[in-house]
């Protein structure tokens, strides 16, 4: 039990730095966190089967990974996604994400979380992202089967969009890449629930405004996941997460919906 707790930790760890893909707002709440169980070691893999009708039919295999350690009162969260991708005629190794976490406790309801991420060649068109930040973690309801999570902090974000995912009546005549760098403010809610030891509820929301305009420059973004554990390692994940921008820096659509379902091995 011993050795495939460590070979699952370091295939985690070696998918990390593999090729992968995500949207420009990351849904970290959907990963799992050790510090809201009592487990030092926690990990899932998420393989599954997509299909998008964007610009193009969008077809594309993907893996989601996630592994958390924790030691005394500190905390470490990696996470990644592989995807390989049939987008019209075209067969390609998708874009990613790569996360990095780390948690400091600082009593049994509060925690710091710095955090860094890194995406590339999302299918919308954000061909790489950077962000970094620092969030003020608060938990108001904790209890064996459920709790309830607020979070407020900032951070800073570089990208460059191009018009892979604008639909040829809506190209502008200079395609140039649009870079932008801002500073942000972080918040989110989120409210974990077990019904028994068969089903997982995962609701979160996230607010994400421009510090200098917080009422006219924001994103929006939330997800409902619900999970069936057929075995304490084995269960079928239905997903939903969504983000809307209302000042997309390229024309593409304000509403970006994504509907996700897979098979979820958890040890």
């Amino acid at each position: 039990m011993k050795t495939n707790t460590v070979f699952i930790a370091f295939t985690a760890i070696i998918s990390f730095f593999y090729y992968s893909s995500s949207a420009q707002v990351l849904h970290s709440e959907n990963f799992n966190v050790v510090i809201d169980t009592s487990k030092a070691l926690k990990g899932n893999f998420t393989p599954s089967f997509r299909y998008r009708n964007v610009k193009q039919n969008f077809i594309e295999i993907e893996n989601i990974s996630d592994i958390s350690v924790r030691i005394k009162e500190h905390a470490f969260t990696i996470a990644n996604k592989i995807e390989y991708s049939v987008f019209g005629d075209e067969r390609l190794m998708s874009g990613g994400f790569a996360y990095i976490e780390y948690v400091n406790l600082q009593s049994k309801r509060i925690a710091l979380e710095p955090y860094f991420q890194v995406h590339w060649r999302e299918i919308r068109g954000l061909d790489r992202k950077y962000a970094s930040g620092l969030n003020f973690r608060w938990r108001p309801i904790i209890t064996k089967d459920s709790g309830l999570f607020f979070s407020l902090g900032s951070f800073y974000e570089y990208e460059r969009w191009n018009y892979s995912g604008v639909k040829d009546e809506l190209l502008p005549s200079d395609l140039s890449p649009i870079i932008a760098e801002n500073i942000r403010f972080n918040t989110y809610i989120s409210y974990k629930q077990k019904f028994g030891e068969l089903f997982d509820l995962d609701v979160s929301a996230y607010y994400q405004p421009l510090i200098s305009l917080p009422l006219t420059n924001y994103r929006l973004a939330s997800s409902i996941e619900f999970t069936y554990n057929v075995t304490d390692n084995l269960g079928f994940r239905l997903l939903y997460q969504n983000i809307y921008d209302p000042s997309p820096l390229v024309p593409i659509d304000k509403l970006y919906n994504d509907v996700n379902f897979g098979i979820t091995l958890t040890f």
